[in-house]
């Protein structure tokens, strides 16, 4: 299945690995992706075939198809725990078995839709809570969910959709996953994937084709994933041992527009200065309140996330901060972060207006001790 473009993720081998060091705790993987569809379930079960090849006793403890082929048919050969059957006002609904599999004591136990809701007279409320208590019996957890189930962004989901999202997930419990996979498909990819019903039946396809599953919203929810995961996605490759960590000193850091030919323009210069140092890099976007998801344009959210997709497929960790003071949050982190090359556009503020009123630009050169501020012709766009 397509993912997203990043060569660097952790294989099974590397989860079990990082599985190793603890005997006592399980550890936990999670596979986030824009919305249903993008092929979540079908990776999540592609990587439990890879692990029982090097011998891990893994199941599964739920796993939802949707009646979807492609995904039953992955299950193949893999032992699945029976769902316990809960009985609520008359009607049996089918639940994850929590002491079942605490019982058996796999290795590994696959779960999907994390955020689930419980049945009433569950033990947890919550899946996810569930897969709490399987961790800390020292079972490892491989899950999936949607960005929008996460608690920390349904202002800007709420905005985007038009949707209240009533099954949430603390964000600390994909901040704290030992490995995180994003699985991304292109947005009309997707949409071609709907239309032709490999996610719902075709009385369903274009009900949701013009409802949730439109071009703006998708292209918003994907930003959010990428946004969400950069860090995360960086810190894996490392535990992976698939990049080398360089001196402190030598980082290197491109401040991203929303300018979109500029802002292309500056990673590529970044991914050049980077990789003549031979050191890591950063892509950082700091945004103005007036600049937050909700508040842009179909086009600016585009143009960013394919900006973002570039930089994270160059190598680049993408880190995203808000502040009004633009150039003060710059300098803040290439300070925390010991950069010692920052690369910027040219100023877009010259002359009489640039003495009474200094730009980002300007307020950076006031401020560049320590490091070393490169102003790159990126075409004459605007400044950072």
């Amino acid at each position: 299945m397509p993912r997203a473009p990043d060569d660097r993720r952790p294989d099974p081998e590397a989860f079990l690995r990082k599985a190793s060091r603890d005997a006592r705790l399980g550890r936990l993987k999670v596979y986030l992706g824009m919305a249903a569809g993008v092929g979540k379930t079908y990776k999540m079960l592609d990587d439990a075939h890879g692990l029982r090849r090097h011998g891990t006793d893994v199941v599964i403890g739920y796993v939802e198809t949707h009646g979807r082929a492609e995904t039953e048919a992955r299950i193949g050969d893999l032992e699945v725990v029976p769902r316990k059957q809960v009985s609520y006002q008359g009607v049996v609904l089918p639940e994850m078995d929590l002491d079942a599999i605490l019982k058996r004591r796999p290795d590994a136990v696959v779960v999907d839709e994390l955020a689930h809701t419980n049945a009433p007279g569950s033990r947890n409320e919550k899946r996810w809570k569930d897969v709490e208590e399987i961790l800390a019996a020292g079972i490892s957890v491989m899950a999936a969910v949607n960005v929008q189930h996460l608690e920390g962004v349904q202002d800007v989901v709420g905005s985007v959709t038009g949707i209240e999202v009533r099954e949430r997930l603390p964000d600390r419990i994909v901040r704290g996953a030992d490995a995180l996979v994003v699985v991304d498909l292109p947005v009309e990819e997707l949409r071609e994937r709907i239309r032709i019903g490999k996610v719902y039946t075709a009385e369903k396809a274009e009900q949701a084709l013009a409802n949730f599953f439109t071009e703006e919203k998708l292209t918003r929810l994907r930003e959010l994933t990428l946004f969400q995961t950069a860090d995360h996605i960086e810190a894996d490759a490392h535990d992976s041992g698939t990049l080398e960590a360089p001196a402190p000193q030598a980082r290197v850091a491109v401040a991203i527009p929303l300018a979109p030919e500029t802002a292309r323009k500056l990673i590529l210069r970044a991914s050049r200065t980077a990789g003549r140092m031979n050191t890591r890099w950063y892509a950082l976007h700091v945004r103005r309140s007036r600049e937050r998801p909700e508040r842009l344009s179909a086009r600016q959210h585009r143009a960013l996330t394919e900006n973002v997709e570039l930089a994270m497929t160059l190598g680049a960790t993408v880190v995203v901060r808000e502040s009004e003071d633009v150039a003060a949050e710059i300098a803040r982190f290439v300070r925390e972060e010991n950069v010692a090359v920052l690369i910027v556009g040219p100023p877009s503020r010259r002359g009489l207006s640039a003495r009474l009123v200094p730009g980002i630009v300007d307020r950076l050169l006031s401020r560049a001790n320590g490091f070393d501020l490169l102003v790159a012709d990126a075409g004459g766009d605007e400044e950072p």
